[in-house]
């Protein structure tokens, strides 16, 4: 009898980089499904084992809505841009703007909550804070529900203008996982980032025409307010529901912005990956 040949398994051999890696955006693809699982499991533990589920996701942009309703318009007196409706006005800028804070809190914070992964088994890490950033994708649709309900209670129809609706949308997602990737890779060797960036969040929604008209800013300020990407992606949001003029110098501005943000910080990722393992 002749002996069998020996079987040959392939062996893949992992070792560390040097230097500046390139994203390699094929390896993510290669590891899609494990994006779904991650992102799955995120949906399941949000929606299913809190006491709240959808309704806090739904509850918290309606709450902070008739707050800042009451505030800046009762009170203060300002005035939605196009006569659109206030409430209307406020909650668009307001779901716009927590698809992009909570992206890039839990994006941030993503690879210290799984360090338990990253130390034992191989795998795309810009994995873990795009499955964060996909995540807020879902809240930000269930949340987007109640402007719907709004908009009909208001009687206010869209225009042709809603098409820029997905692209002022994907803009804010490449900014928040652009923004996300700088942040995690910080955060794990810098832990102080963690605190200081809710913080941050905060003050950048009130710098930021999110619950007030870009017109309530004095005409020569307003040049500072629109260097603020999100000032871009917040108006362009809101144009394309509420038929309001299309800002675009803005929206050009925040784009380049965003994408700047995104290549950069998935370089910068990429480079200080090989160290994840060793400091978590």
């Amino acid at each position: 009898m002749s002996a069998e040949a020996p079987s040959h398994t392939p062996v893949l051999v992992i070792r560390p980089s040097l230097g500046w890696r390139a994203l390699d955006l094929r390896e993510v693809w290669t590891y899609r499904e494990l994006l779904g699982i991650f992102v799955w499991r995120d949906l399941k533990v949000r929606y299913r084992q809190t006491f709240l589920g959808a309704l806090w996701i739904v509850g918290q942009p309606l709450i902070s809505m008739i707050i800042f309703t009451l505030l800046f318009n009762r009170v203060a007196h300002f005035q939605a841009e196009g006569g659109a409706p206030y409430p209307v006005f406020v909650l668009s800028g307001l779901l716009v703007w927590n698809l992009v804070a909570n992206a890039i809190n839990r994006a941030g914070n993503s690879l210290i909550g799984s360090s338990f992964l990253i130390s034992k088994v191989y795998f795309p890490r810009l994995i873990i804070p795009l499955s964060n950033v996909v995540t807020e994708i879902v809240d930000f649709g269930v949340a987007a529900l109640l402007l719907v309900a709004l908009m009909v209670w208001y009687r206010t129809l869209p225009g042709i203008t809603i098409l820029l609706l997905p692209v002022a949308v994907l803009i804010a997602c490449l900014m928040a996982l652009g923004v996300g990737l700088w942040i995690a890779a910080l955060n794990v060797e810098y832990r102080d980032i963690r605190v200081a960036v809710p913080f941050i969040l905060q003050l950048g929604m009130y710098v930021t025409p999110i619950v007030y008209p870009l017109t309530a800013i004095p005409e020569r300020y307003r040049w500072l307010a629109v260097l603020n990407p999100m000032t871009g992606i917040a108006q362009t949001f809101r144009a394309s529901l509420l038929r309001l003029p299309v800002p675009t110098t803005a929206l050009a501005w925040s784009a380049t912005a965003a994408i700047v943000l995104l290549v950069s910080g998935g370089y910068y990722f990429r480079r200080m990956e090989r160290r994840f393992a060793d400091i978590l």
